[in-house]
């Protein structure tokens, strides 16, 4: 039996003792075996669709990077806790916002901000849609805050762009295209707006700069002196930021 073959999506195995679900999930684009750690914090196993892989060697690769395995599990199981302990509040600008639900008569489920927390409004019995109207709520303002700042540090910058996108990406905070068109993931309004202003800075500089050469770093510190601070509090919180805006479900 190969990993083409049917097969269980969700599996388990044994490692120093602790059981270890995980998913194997099939790609086009994957060369390799590759493990990766999925926003609901369950182990990945991404197996080329092109190759025939026997299930003994899947789990022999899964015993020669257990070290690696447990550890990220063992983070991703403590940032998922983190981010359950936070669900009645969600992060602002790097703020704690309460989040206060009301049912009503109302068709449809909308979340806006008053009196210090977010209020969202559902009908009655279906609190299951808050999570879709907290969603909504985030991806409004971030393109509101986005397009903002992104217009205020090309002017100071001296630079053009062409147009601004925001998305539900997950594995980057922004990036920057050949045509100079500016992707940002609505995400990043959770973390702070100082925060949020370095990766605006970061992508336009890449205007300039399509690298990470010492000239694009140059120009990123010239417009963001402390941008060091903003990428270690990135990587230090990125995960549990990406966690708690995880509304798929």
């Amino acid at each position: 039996m190969t990993a083409n073959d049917n097969f269980p999506e969700r599996n388990s195995i044994v490692i120093d003792s602790k059981p270890i679900q995980y998913i194997i999930r099939k790609s086009k684009r994957a060369k390799h075996l590759q493990l990766q750690i999925n926003s609901n914090a369950m182990l990945e196993v991404v197996v080329p669709i092109r190759r025939n892989i026997p299930f003994p060697y899947i789990e022999k690769f899964l015993l020669e990077k257990k070290r690696w395995i447990l550890r990220n599990v063992q983070k991703a199981e403590e940032i998922a806790r983190k981010a359950r302990e936070k669900s009645n509040y969600i992060l602002f600008l790097g703020r704690e916002v309460p989040i206060e639900i009301i049912e009503s008569e109302r068709k449809r489920a909308t979340a806006k901000p008053g009196a210090g927390r977010l209020i969202v409004k559902v009908p009655i019995g279906r609190k299951d849609l808050a999570k879709r109207a907290i969603r909504a709520f985030y991806k409004k303002f971030a393109r509101s805050i986005l397009e903002r700042l992104v217009r205020e540090k090309a002017s100071e910058m001296n630079l053009s762009f062409s147009r601004i996108s925001v998305r539900s990406n997950k594995m980057q905070w922004g990036s920057c295209s050949p045509r100079k068109v500016l992707s940002f993931s609505w995400r990043l309004i959770a973390a702070p707006q100082a925060v949020v202003e370095y990766i605006v800075v970061h992508e336009l500089a890449h205007i300039q700069h399509n690298n990470h050469s010492k000239a694009f770093w140059r120009t990123v510190q010239k417009y963001c002196p402390d941008y060091k601070k903003y990428e270690r509090w990135l990587r230090k919180h990125g995960d549990l930021i990406k966690a708690r805006t995880n509304f798929n479900g």
